[in-house]
């Protein structure tokens, strides 16, 4: 194919004698396959296939700012007749040049002009697009976008790489945003000068709550969607970066400390493929027993994947079940090869499956389920439920992410359909990618209410529902690795990130800020038993200030920190511990009831004095 070339207009024709050429280049060189050019909505799903894409669709809505539908999949009011064809020629061209993964900012600035046109009494045709027009479409995205600055940034481009060069417009427009650079608002990023630079990371009841559930729940749901959170929070990694692991993601390497493992990992940004080893011997564990767990659950669905990757006009047919291609088939047949465990119901074969009806029966009583074999079954057409099945499939199929190219059967989350429904059926050979959309409903975005922390009985100690967001595992580990004080540079390699300056987003809380979680687990958590001296101290402080026992609690151990023994109270930068090495002694000091390390300690502290007092006696003449 040879090189297409940019439209650009003649300067001894007008600009209506410039803009039917300048659409009919466009239309002739979309570089969109498979849409119509006359519709209001296309879907450009194989244009650029973005990270972890899976099923999801990409459509490309040519709506006015005045269509009702909102987020529904449709379009109400398009774009003006006068104002349609340059929208859908201008959208085609940006997206040839700039390829874009996020396109929908191209598609609101395109709006905005057709409503400052038809604002100002004006024919809605981009030949009358003036720069007082443009100053009152960027009053509109000042109104009606969260980042206006980058709105306007498109605004400027569309002027300056559509507009002026193809002569749309009977004057050249010298124009620029007015709008001033505003740090954007983000959902995954808080500044923390903001009033709720805490609100992104998760409160640790929840994480708990996570890891009970992770290692007591036998529901399949609830062990995918925490197998994602413990990957989330092995490293800081963005959803899609896990979704699109691969089944071999697991890596050993030999270092002077003996072996270790570590998962490959593909950041979704721009940086560099890396390997990120684990933290300690117990997370190495946790994470191959999780990485096996999915291989082992999503195999059957990845052979299929596999199967379609090589033969995508045929049905999968399991093992023992080959002999059914072409030919009539059962309900009981139908969930042999779907994968299912039981037999399909005559009223939902039409409905659910898309099943056709041969007309015709049969009394062999192998090919029935249980309750007909004193009956007929009826038969249905093979090619309806390959039809069916490979329907299925996305269009984008066997791609799962665009910046890997892992295909379906090579992704760790390809998995039976249904795995995330409890009240669905798994189909063990019709694979499905899961999205992060799904594991956020599972983690407390369902609108439904039902998802893995009530399907266990789980809330918060206040009674309201937990729910955590897939990117606040990532929030909360780099907060933690700025609080360790690691280098920027690492927090940086190892979130994926290409700059160091964007760590900055991620750090919510000062280091004294975790003392003080850990202590109140939450504002209102559960009553922290104490006994002896502290608890001694606790009741006085509560009768000389007037107190409430955990306000009381909270003062007596603002200053805590962790000892080779316990945990010591003393607030170091009001005065020198009056005690020091000798813990033991101390009326500040607590032991930590049931910590082994903290008793193999002390037990080894209490053997070496005992043997120094012991050789010291033995070089000493008694007195």
């Amino acid at each position: 194919m040879g090189a297409i070339f940019h439209f650009v207009g003649r300067n001894d024709l007008s600009a209506k004698e410039n803009l039917n050429p300048y659409i009919e280049h466009a239309r002739k060189n979309t570089p969109f396959a498979n849409i119509e050019w006359k519709d209001d909505i296309w879907d450009i799903t194989t244009f650029v296939i973005g990270r972890a894409q899976g099923k999801t669709r990409k459509l490309a809505y040519f709506k006015s700012l005045r269509d009702p539908s909102g987020s529904k999949q449709m379009v109400q009011v398009p774009l003006d007749p006068n104002f349609m064809s340059f929208a859908k020629a201008a959208f085609s061209e940006s997206m040839r040049r700039l390829r874009l993964v996020e396109y929908n900012r191209h598609l609101s600035a395109l709006r905005v002009i057709e409503q400052a046109l038809i604002s100002a009494g004006l024919n809605p045709c981009i030949t009358n697009l003036t720069p007082f027009i443009l100053d009152n479409a960027a009053e509109i995205l000042r109104e009606k976008y969260q980042n206006p600055w980058a709105m306007g940034r498109v605004l400027e481009r569309i002027v300056t790489e559509i507009i002026n060069p193809a002569r749309l417009t009977p004057l050249l427009l010298e124009w620029r945003s007015p709008m001033e650079y505003a740090a954007p608002v983000r959902n995954d990023r808080v500044s923390t000068n903001s009033e709720k630079h805490t609100s992104r990371l998760p409160r640790l009841e929840s994480i708990l709550a996570l890891a009970d559930i992770h290692y007591k729940s036998k529901s399949m749901p609830d062990r995918v969607a925490t197998a994602f959170v413990t990957l989330a929070m092995y490293a800081p990694s963005r959803a899609s970066e896990i979704l699109s692991l691969p089944v071999n993601c697991i890596r050993h390497a030999d270092t002077k400390d003996g072996p270790t493992m570590g998962i490959a990992w593909a950041p979704a940004k721009g940086a560099m493929s890396m390997t990120k080893f684990a933290a300690s011997d117990e997370f190495e564990a946790v994470i191959e027993s999780t990485v096996n767990y999915l291989a082992e659950l999503g195999a059957p669905a990845r052979k299929a994947a596999e199967w379609y990757f090589n033969n995508p006009k045929d049905l999968y047919l399991p093992p023992g079940t080959e002999h059914l291609r072409g030919s009539p088939i059962t309900l009981q047949e139908v969930s042999q090869i779907l994968g299912k465990e039981t037999a399909i119901q005559t009223s939902h074969a039409k409905r659910g499956y898309g099943l056709i009806a041969t007309g015709r029966v049969t009394n062999e009583r192998s090919r029935m389920q249980d309750s007909r074999k004193t009956g007929l079954a009826p038969l249905y057409e093979f090619d309806s439920l390959e039809r069916y099945v490979l329907g299925k499939l996305p269009a984008i199929f066997p791609i799962l992410d665009g910046h890997t190219k892992i295909k379906w059967h090579e992704a760790l989350f390809v998995l039976p359909t249904n795995v995330l429904r409890p009240d669905g059926e798994t189909l063990l050979y019709l694979p499905s990618p899961i999205s992060t959309n799904q594991i956020n409903h599972q983690l407390g975005t369902n609108p439904n209410g039902v998802m893995v922390f009530t399907r266990n009985g789980k809330a918060n100690p206040d009674g309201s529902p937990m729910g955590i967001s897939t990117h606040a595992f990532r929030h909360l580990l780099n907060t933690l690795a700025q609080s360790k004080h690691l280098s920027e540079a690492l927090i940086a390699f190892w979130s994926g990130r290409k700059n160091i300056s964007q760590n900055e987003w991620y750090d919510h809380l000062p280091q004294e800020a975790f003392i003080e979680a850990y202590l109140k687990l939450g504002d209102v958590g559960k009553p922290m038993q104490v006994a002896g001296q502290l608890e001694a101290k606790v009741r006085s402080i509560e009768v000389t200030h007037g107190l409430t026992r955990e306000e009381a609690l909270k003062l007596e151990l603002g200053a805590t920190h962790r000892t080779r023994y316990g945990i010591c109270r003393h607030d170091h930068a009001l005065t020198p511990c009056p005690k020091d090495k000798d813990c033991v002694s101390c009326g500040e000091h607590t032991f930590v009831k049931g910590d082994q390390r903290h008793l193999d300690e002390a037990e080894f502290q209490f053997k070496m004095h005992d043997k120094a007092v012991a050789d010291a006696q033995k070089v000493s003449p008694p007195l």
